[in-house]
């Protein structure tokens, strides 16, 4: 299955990962090669992950504090936040209303 981020979690995406690169490089390249791994993992299995609102499911990172929240969409795994576990938990609702 092709795993997408959505314009949104693409924009989350970079910059939690600028926030890590500015901390320390190899922090940045870590958290996007978890984020990889976790996208590689959703892509083998999108069912295995639980639903948490509607049809969206969430993978919890293991090393950094942050959910891949995605939706499956025929053969497409969309991405449609990478949330801090800790900010404003249902921030991204809103985007899935409508999909």
């Amino acid at each position: 299955m092709q795993v997408r981020f959505d314009e949104w979690s693409r924009r989350e995406f970079d910059e939690a990962r600028a926030w890590y690169n500015d901390i320390h490089l190899e922090l940045g390249r870590r958290f996007a090669a978890e984020v990889r791994e976790a996208g590689q993992r959703i892509a083998r299995h999108p069912l295995m992950y639980p639903l948490e609102t509607g049809d969206v499911r969430k993978c919890v990172m293991k090393q950094f504090p942050y959910i891949l929240r995605y939706a499956v969409r025929r053969e497409l795994v969309l991405i449609v936040a990478v949330s801090h576990q800790h900010r404003n938990p249902d921030y991204w609702v809103a985007r899935t209303t409508g999909n």
